[in-house]
């Protein structure tokens, strides 16, 4: 009974000692855990939204051809982006900043509204203001001038946001005078989706008339491999990606089937959101083929590009 009691306490002892000596485990399902974290579970993407620019209605049938090659990186990162969300003290720094008097009032779900000297409407992820001046019958500023005078407004109203690229004219209007001046991150870049974006409209003698700010906090995610070119160019040739082509209106009417051959000679990746507002939202890498299409029964050749996700959803990231 001696030796079989002593030989028992052993092996229990023994057998603690290989399970403290052991590390711990965990089993990453869905996607490959943060450097220093194994019990964090990267997120599974949602589908991109690529754009819908198509706005004539066309419906493509067309044979595609690829002739380019790919210099595209062979995994790059998805980004975070979590909307900016006012509260009503923001509001009250915004607006005397911005010299509009007046009561605030909740609307309720985060959102509020004031006016009196101009207006200011907040809900999450969107500020729209609204001035009351009455620009001057005068010229517009050059695009290079709206650009600067945009940005240099934003600065001085504090809002001006880190992370914000270099702007450009999107829109020149004749009748009341107006440019349109649009602003995205800088990174990524370029952005496909209008959010996060800035658009501030100048009219002359440098007033800004209107500024709406959707706006995000981005941060960098985890790395995930791209498909190949070749693999995304298939849903190209078997017409399963988002197409836009410019063709003269007067020969192609809303609607009206495209027919044809189109020679890809370039791809670029390009950046598109995906989720859903008020959930965890990202920003994910697209690739953009262009080239031209020669239409039947057409005279001449005409500017086509086609989007293809650049990261089959549900695939793991690599880092």
């Amino acid at each position: 009974m001696y030796h079989r009691g002593f030989a028992r306490t052993a092996l229990v002892a023994l057998l603690t000692v290989l399970l403290l000596a052991m590390p711990s485990l965990s089993v990453a399902q869905g996607g490959t855990p943060s450097p220093g974290d194994e019990s964090e579970l990267a997120p599974q993407l949602p589908t991109v939204d690529l754009p819908t620019l198509n706005e004539m209605n066309y419906r493509f049938e067309l044979e595609s051809v690829w002739t380019g090659s790919a210099g595209t990186p062979a995994e790059l990162p998805v980004y975070l982006f979590e909307p900016i969300v006012y509260t009503e003290e923001d509001v009250a720094r915004i607006a005397e900043e911005l010299g509009v008097e007046g009561e605030i009032t909740s609307q309720g779900a985060g959102s509020y509204s004031v006016s009196g000297n101009g207006s200011i409407f907040t809900s999450p992820g969107l500020l729209q203001y609204v001035s009351a001046a009455e620009p001057p019958d005068e010229d517009l500023p050059s695009n290079a001038e709206a650009v600067a005078l945009a940005h240099e407004w934003l600065r001085t109203t504090g809002l001006l946001p880190a992370n914000i690229g270099e702007g450009e004219v999107l829109a020149t209007i004749e009748t009341p005078a107006r440019k349109i001046v649009g602003f995205q991150p800088a990174t990524p870049s370029p952005l496909l989706s209008s959010t996060p974006g800035i658009t501030v409209t100048i009219g002359p003698d440098a007033t800004v008339i209107e500024a709406r700010i959707n706006w995000a906090e981005i941060t960098e995610s985890d790395v995930y491999l791209l498909r190949p070119v070749e693999d995304a160019f298939a849903q190209v040739a078997s017409r399963q990606s988002y197409i836009n082509a410019t063709l003269p209106a007067d020969q192609f009417p809303q609607g009206s089937t495209i027919s044809g051959t189109a020679t890809y000679d370039s791809v670029s990746i390009a950046y598109a959101s995906s989720g859903v507002p008020g959930e965890t939202q990202f920003l994910q890498p697209v690739y953009v083929f262009e080239g031209s299409v020669d239409v039947a029964e057409a005279e001449g050749t005409f500017d086509i590009v086609a989007y293809v996700p650049a990261i089959v959803t549900g695939l793991e990231p690599v880092g």
